[in-house]
């Protein structure tokens, strides 16, 4: 692999991986090897062994905390799914416009660099220069089609060259991100790269979600995500463009075993506290929106409040397999400040959102994030290379809320003061750290 060069990077791509921590980067059998180009990355950069979370350790929270340093109480996304008067929905908090504190991405277009976003959460209607969203389609429609009105037109016409329109694109798997990375590759070999580009590569998702952290299942995975990231790599080699890149790639959480869902609203529901119908939740008085591992108690009053939670103590005393979390514990974790109180669930175990049935049921995932961050099983990891990065460091502990302003300090931006701070010791002592002027960098 080529040295990277010492002075400011003309660029940063940053890589999202779903569920890449310590662990991942170390695994490895006779049958399925280690990581060689995430290893390598990490022995000549920087890797930092623990990153520890928001609250809750789930896709979209921790996505707008990489890119603002803030917690979900302050950047606005509280949570996977949004609700509404029946229910948690299918809508995701996809829409830039939750958003409420300032990003990477906006910092770096507002100093006239270049931006490019490939399937990062919370983008959609952003003001990116490229930008294609993340999304599921609905049943019948394809990814692309989802994607009409919210694609950069160019992006979409890379899209469809690498087969974005087949039924396997449709979900997060490994033949999307064989899509994106092509997608990325084209961008960084253009004439003009962008300044920024980030990527978000789910492909670990089915298996950890289906088989469960540390399954030769996973590990193939990784391994996949593994070639994927040296075929980014390979693509900068070829037009000239590694040495003056950093390249970041980062866990969004970890991922902990489980075996068996809790069904909080089955207790609300008979508490009297959520009505339903054929087409579901009818209306509702308080109710439990599921993250995995937690669970986020609303109500409309006071009233409904204390009911849920008296209902809620008495499940948990008797199932002892989940305890209450209290609103100071959750402030002092930035969670939702619109949640009454929480739930988290004992190690594997799970929450669903179901009304109806036992509360206890068998789990339809054996891996599963969504946890508070003070559990080690949800911390990720990140692997930083290149330009002022420091070669062979070591960090053993860094918070999700320290990513933003460590990269907008390589980057030569400035994002609003939050609960984040810069690790100035990333850095090689004396080096500077920003980005080239846009174009300047062949």
């Amino acid at each position: 692999m080529p040295a990277p060069t010492t002075g400011p990077p003309a660029r940063l791509i940053l890589i999202s991986a779903v569920g890449f921590d310590a662990a991942s980067l170390e695994a490895g059998t006779p049958d399925v090897p280690g990581l060689p180009t995430l290893s390598a990355l990490a022995a000549s950069g920087a890797f930092a062994e623990r990153v520890v979370g928001v609250a809750p350790a789930s896709t979209y929270p921790a996505h707008a905390t990489l890119l603002t340093g803030a917690l979900p109480a302050a950047h606005g996304i509280v949570a996977d799914r949004r609700l509404g008067a029946r229910g948690v929905r299918r809508a995701r908090y996809a829409h830039a416009s939750h958003l409420r504190v300032a990003t990477l991405w906006q910092r770096v277009a507002e100093g006239g660099g270049s931006v490019a976003s490939l399937d990062w959460p919370s983008t959609r209607g952003a003001a990116i220069a490229q930008v294609l969203p993340d999304g599921t389609p609905l049943p019948g429609e394809s990814w692309l089609d989802q994607m009409e009105d919210v694609v950069t037109p160019s992006l979409r016409r890379f899209a469809e060259e690498h087969g974005g329109g087949e039924p396997a694109a449709s979900v997060p798997g490994p033949e999307r991100d064989a899509i994106l990375g092509a997608m990325a590759c084209d961008l960084l070999a253009g004439a003009k790269p962008p300044d920024l580009l980030l990527l978000r590569l789910a492909g670990t998702a089915p298996a950890l979600a289906n088989f469960g952290p540390g399954s030769p299942q996973a590990a193939r995975a990784f391994r996949a995500l593994d070639r994927r990231i040296g075929g980014l790599v390979d693509c900068l080699v070829d037009v000239d463009r590694l040495s003056s890149s950093v390249i970041g790639v980062v866990g969004d959480h970890g991922i902990a075993s489980a075996h068996t869902a809790i069904a909080a609203n089955v207790v609300l529901a008979e508490a009297g506290l959520i009505a339903s119908d054929e087409a579901g939740i009818s209306s509702w008085g308080a109710i439990a929106r599921a993250n995995g591992g937690t669970a986020f108690v609303y109500a409309r009053d006071e009233s409904a409040a204390v009911r849920a939670r008296l209902a809620l103590v008495g499940a948990a005393e008797q199932t002892r397999v989940f305890r209450v979390v209290s609103a100071e514990e959750m402030i002092r974790h930035g969670a939702d400040p619109e949640a009454w109180f929480g739930l988290e669930a004992d190690p594997g175990f799970v929450f669903g959102e179901a009304v109806s049935g036992e509360v206890l049921r068998v789990s339809d995932r054996q891996g599963v994030g969504g946890y508070l961050p003070d559990r080690p099983e949800m911390d990720a990891a990140l692997v930083l290379w290149g330009g002022p990065v420091r070669a062979g460091l070591r960090i053993p502990r860094m918070g999700q809320v320290d990513v933003a302003p460590t990269l907008a300090r390589i980057l030569g931006v400035e994002l609003d003061p939050g609960e984040g701070r810069a690790l100035v010791g990333v850095l090689a002592p004396g080096s500077p750290a920003r980005v080239a002027a846009p174009g300047s960098d062949p």
